[in-house]
């Protein structure tokens, strides 16, 4: 014998009085519902939200958020260390224009403009480094939320008996059970 949730208590739990009324707040605890729906039930109420393409709507918008702010974030706590290098080759510039400067300390000089250059390259390479990550870290956060909605949405929805008896008695007070066929 299979048990599912009913279109009927599904609503109650989700306290609303059609799946129309569905809201984003609702959407998690929906989801975490389908596994125990009947299949048919789950397919009804997909159509009927109106939300759920607006939910992947905003998962790319909140990702594309998610970027600009992680870029903008990044370029201005990368700002003071460009200005401090330029500060310093700007420095080093002025000290080589001089008219009496000996040869060594020319060499001396154009050696510590080289090192800042080689400064602010592994530095730059550290923050594409950074971004790189930060980027792929929030795309799979996104990503994963998505592919978790998709794969709960397109999941059995019928356990046995068996599975039945991990349910909380909250959960399983709201659980109908049917004949298998």
């Amino acid at each position: 014998m299979k048990r599912t949730l009913s279109e009927k208590r599904v609503l109650r739990k989700l306290g609303i009085s059609d799946f129309r009324h569905m809201k984003k707040e609702n959407v998690v605890k929906f989801a975490s519902m389908l596994p125990y729906m009947d299949p048919e039930v789950a397919k009804k109420a997909l159509e009927q939200f109106p939300e759920f393409k607006d939910l992947a709507s905003d998962l790319v918008a909140n990702y594309k958020d998610i970027v600009d702010r992680i870029l903008s974030e990044n370029a201005e706590s990368q700002r003071p260390f460009y200005d401090v290098c330029n500060s310093i080759i700007a420095t080093l510039q002025a000290e080589l224009s001089m008219e009496n400067i000996s040869s060594e300390d020319r060499r001396r000089i154009e050696d510590n403009m080289i090192e800042v250059a080689k400064l602010i390259g592994e530095k730059d390479s550290e923050n594409k480094k950074f971004l790189w990550t930060m980027l792929l870290t929030a795309g799979t956060i996104v990503g994963g939320a998505f592919v978790a909605a998709i794969s709960l949405l397109g999941s059995n929805s019928q356990y046995s008996s068996d599975d039945i008896d991990s349910l909380s008695p909250d959960e399983l007070e709201d659980v109908e059970e049917i004949d298998s066929v």
